[in-house]
């Protein structure tokens, strides 16, 4: 599992310094896109430009537990769910001093950002997704 920690920072907050919604949503995608540099070797500077690709996110859920205030370090858990053909399923929970905070959901898609259709894996971006699915689920 990919995991990593962020400040809920003032940006981040509703001006009664709770959390506001979209803004979680905006962290998530910083995760996704650390764990992508992190997983793929590919930033996303790289893979929009170099290799015309994108990751967009084309289905997502959400469940609010409990609410974060300003100046909370959050905790982040990437896990992959499912591996599809050019998508990927994936897990993200956050917590606070281990307590439950929200989860998301999401699928991504890879895509050509030529034509804007998905485009297949390529093979080591496939065995690199496999690997840390692998990782994720091996409890030791």
């Amino acid at each position: 599992m990919f995991t990593t920690r962020l400040p809920l920072r003032f940006a981040h907050c509703d001006p009664a310094g709770i959390a506001y919604y979209p803004r979680y949503f905006e962290l998530c995608d910083a995760v996704v896109e650390d764990w992508t540099a992190a997983v793929l070797g590919v930033d996303r500077n790289t893979m929009h430009g170099e290799l015309g690709m994108g990751l967009p996110t084309v289905d997502l859920k959400a469940e609010f537990t409990a609410p974060s205030r300003l100046g909370d370090m959050l905790d982040f858990t990437l896990r992959i769910v499912r591996i599809g053909r050019s998508s990927l399923d994936l897990g993200i929970d956050v917590t606070c001093c281990g307590e439950a905070r929200f989860a998301v959901r999401s699928t991504v898609v890879l895509i050509d950002l030529a034509n804007m259709r998905a485009h297949p894996w390529p093979a080591d971006f496939l065995d690199l997704l496999k690997k840390h699915a692998l990782a994720d689920k091996d409890p030791s």
